[in-house]
């Protein structure tokens, strides 16, 4: 949680502009106080989501300079397909 930026890196108006969160979505993730919050409430957005958006998620997180992020969530499971799998908690505890 503490090496992702969902509010300040622009990874939410990349997630919105390709359609993976609508806009009610985007705003709930910007409206937390702490950054923490806002990773957390985007990580339970994402665990509702396809595949195809996880993944789209995964590029958004290179886009916007987070490239360590992806490289931590697809080294530990080899692939997105099996982390899309598992629920919120395991990512939350992942990232």
């Amino acid at each position: 949680m503490d090496t992702l930026d969902a509010k300040y890196s622009g990874l939410n108006g990349e997630l919105y502009q390709a359609g993976v969160i609508n806009r009610e979505e985007m705003e709930n993730v910007n409206a937390e106080l702490t950054s923490f919050a806002s990773n957390e409430k985007l990580l339970s957005i994402l665990s509702r989501k396809t595949k195809d958006q996880f993944d789209t998620f995964l590029d958004a997180l290179d886009k916007t300079g987070q490239q360590h992020v992806r490289n931590q969530i697809t080294r530990r499971q080899g692939q997105s397909t099996a982390l899309f799998m598992l629920s919120h908690c395991a990512i939350k505890r992942m990232i």
